[in-house]
C-alpha cells in the first residue's frame, strides 16, 4: 500500500519541481494522465488488447508505452501526438480523450516534468491510490490559471454538497448528472459518498476542461463505455447535450460565475415559458437553477453553489426567486463561509431544491464558522465543528437559536419573497457587561496613573529648568 505521505510528496513534486502548468492546453496534466494508464496496463501484463479492456478497459500498444515514446520524444516532441493518436485508434470509445492538434507538446522547451514522471513507478498504485495522486494535483495546480478552475468547489464544499445529498438518497440505485462537469471531481466525490449503487452522468462546455474530466474518470475506474455514453459536451443552459427529456435523482452544480447569452428566443422554452421572464444576461444563476429543475426527477434533490446575491436580488431575479418559492420547490438556505468556493473572497449559500413540495424552508446560518485557509488566502474552511453542525441541523431539519430556522411562505410573502438570512434568523448577541469586575479594572487603571504621575513629578523636580517647571506644572494641572 503506497501510503498517503509518499503521494503527496510525488504531488509535490510533480507541482514544484517540474512544468506542471497549464499554459501549453492541459499538456502536462496529459502526460501525468498518460503515465498513470500506461504504468497500470504495465502493472496486469494483458496477454492482448482483449484482456486489457476487460481489466482496465483501454489498451496502450507496447511501443507506445510511456518510457518508449518518452525515449523518442527526447530529440522530437510529436513523437508525442503520434503516441496519442495511437492511443485514440486503439480506443475508439476514449478517442477525444486527448487533443488531435498535439501543437503545444512542440512547444515545451522544458522537460523536467517528462524526466521526472520517467524515474517514477506508478505500477503499484491502486486505483485508489493513483485516484488519490490525481485529486491532490487538481486541488492544488491551479493557482496561477484560477479563471480554468473557479467553477470547480474545493475539497471541503465537494464533501459537505455530497455529504447532504447523501442524506436524501431513499433508492438502491441512484442517477447523478453535473451540468457543470469540470474536471469531475464533484461527481467522483458524490460516487465515494454513496452507498447506493450510481450511474454517473456530466455535461462541460469546455472541450479542454471536458477532456480532463474524462480522463480523471478513467484514472478513477470509471469504465469507457460510461464515460463515452454519459459525459457529453455541450451547452446546458440551451439542452445541447443530454435528452431534454431525460430526468435525474441527483444533481449536484457548481455554477461559474458568469454572464450568459440571454436569447428571448428561450422564453418559448418550457424552462422559462411559464416564468415569463429570464435572468439577466450579467446573472446566470438563475438559468442553471431552471435548467436543473427541469431534468430532477419527481422525488429528487438538487445542490446549487450560488453567490448569496440570488437570495435578494430585485427585478427578473426577483420574479424567478418567488415563483420558485410559490412552486415549494426551495428546500433549505444555507449561508457558507466568505471564500468558500476557489479564489473568491465572496459570499456563497449552498441552496437545497426538490420537485417535492416542501411546506417550511430551513435557514442554516454557517457563515460564521469558517477558519482561513493558509494557502489560499481568499478562501476560508469550515472548522470541523461547523461542517458536522451543518450535517446535523439539515438532516434533523433542526431549530438552533441564532443558527437556523424553519420558516413558512406566509413569512417569507411578508418579506416580499427576499430570502436574505438577517431577516429569518437574528445573529446579534448582546455582549453581557460584568459591571463590577469592570469598575474593578478602571479603579486599579487610575491608581497606576496616580503612581505614574508622582514618579514622573518627583523624576522633573531633580532638573531645575524653565521646561523642567513647565512639565510639573502640565501634569499637576492633568490631576
Amino acid at each position: 500500500m503506497i501510503s498517503k505521505e509518499k503521494i503527496d510528496q510525488i504531488s509535490k513534486d510533480i507541482l514544484e519541481n517540474s512544468s506542471f502548468t497549464f499554459e501549453n492546453g492541459s499538456t502536462a496534466f496529459e502526460l501525468v494522465a498518460y503515465k498513470i494508464l500506461s504504468d497500470r496496463q504495465k502493472a496486469i501484463k494483458p496477454a492482448d488488447e482483449t484482456e486489457s479492456k476487460d481489466k482496465i478497459g483501454y489498451y496502450i500498444e507496447p511501443n507506445y508505452l510511456f518510457e518508449k515514446v518518452a525515449q523518442r520524444a527526447r530529440t522530437n516532441s510529436e513523437k508525442w501526438y503520434e503516441a496519442f493518436q495511437r492511443f485514440a485508434v486503439t480506443n475508439p470509445l476514449l478517442s477525444d480523450i486527448f487533443i488531435s492538434e498535439y501543437t503545444p507538446l512542440g512547444e515545451i522547451k522544458d522537460k523536467s516534468l517528462e524526466d521526472y514522471l520517467t524515474t517514477c513507478d506508478f505500477t503499484r498504485f491502486s486505483v485508489t491510490e493513483s485516484s488519490l495522486l490525481i485529486d491532490e494535483l487538481l486541488e492544488n495546480c491551479f493557482s496561477d490559471h484560477k479563471m480554468m478552475y473557479l467553477c470547480d468547489a474545493p475539497k471541503q464544499m465537494r464533501e459537505l454538497i455530497a455529504d447532504i445529498l447523501n442524506i436524501e438518497v431513499k433508492k438502491e440505485k441512484v442517477s447523478i448528472f453535473d451540468p457543470v462537469a469540470m474536471s469531475g471531481s464533484l461527481l467522483l466525490t458524490l460516487k465515494e459518498k454513496f452507498p447506493s449503487n450510481v450511474e454517473l452522468y456530466g455535461e462541460e462546455l469546455s472541450s479542454d476542461i471536458f477532456r480532463l474530466s474524462k480522463m480523471n474518470m478513467l484514472i478513477h475506474g470509471i469504465d469507457a463505455q460510461t464515460i463515452h455514453d454519459n459525459f457529453v459536451r455541450g451547452d446546458f443552459l440551451k439542452d445541447e447535450g443530454l435528452d431534454a427529456n431525460s430526468k435525474f435523482d441527483i444533481i449536484p452544480m457548481t455554477p461559474p460565475f458568469a454572464s450568459w447569452d440571454a436569447d428571448p428566443e428561450l422564453l418559448n422554452d418550457p424552462c422559462f415559458s411559464e416564468i415569463g421572464v429570464l435572468p439577466p444576461k450579467s446573472k446566470v444563476d438563475y438559468a442553471y437553477v431552471l435548467r436543473g429543475l427541469q431534468h430532477l426527477s419527481e422525488d429528487g434533490t438538487m445542490a446549487v453553489m450560488l453567490p448569496t446575491g440570488v437570495l435578494f436580488r430585485s427585478a427578473a431575479e426577483g420574479e424567478i426567486r418567488k415563483y420558485l418559492l410559490e412552486k415549494q420547490n426551495i428546500h433549505a438556505v444555507i449561508s457558507l463561509p466568505q471564500g468558500a468556493r476557489n479564489f473568491t473572497a465572496i459570499y456563497t449559500v449552498l441552496l437545497i431544491f426538490k420537485k417535492k413540495k416542501t411546506d417550511k424552508i430551513l435557514f442554516i446560518d454557517a457563515s460564521r464558522d469558517g477558519v482561513k485557509n493558509a494557502t489560499r488566502l481568499k478562501q476560508n474552511f469550515l472548522t470541523e465543528e461547523g461542517f458536522a453542525k451543518i450535517l446535523h441541523t439539515y438532516r434533523n431539519r433542526e431549530e438552533v437559536d441564532r443558527y437556523s430556522r424553519l420558516v413558512s411562505l406566509d413569512e417569507i410573502r411578508k418579506n416580499d419573497y427576499n430570502l436574505n438570512i438577517p431577516r429569518y434568523i437574528d445573529t446579534f448577541s448582546e455582549k453581557k457587561i460584568d459591571v463590577e469586575a469592570t469598575m474593578s479594572s478602571l479603579s486599579a487603571k487610575q491608581k497606576a496613573i496616580e503612581t505614574s504621575k508622582k514618579e514622573m513629578i518627583e523624576l522633573l523636580n531633580k532638573f531645575d529648568t524653565p521646561e523642567a517647571r513647565q512639565a510639573i506644572k502640565a501634569v499637576s494641572i492633568s490631576e
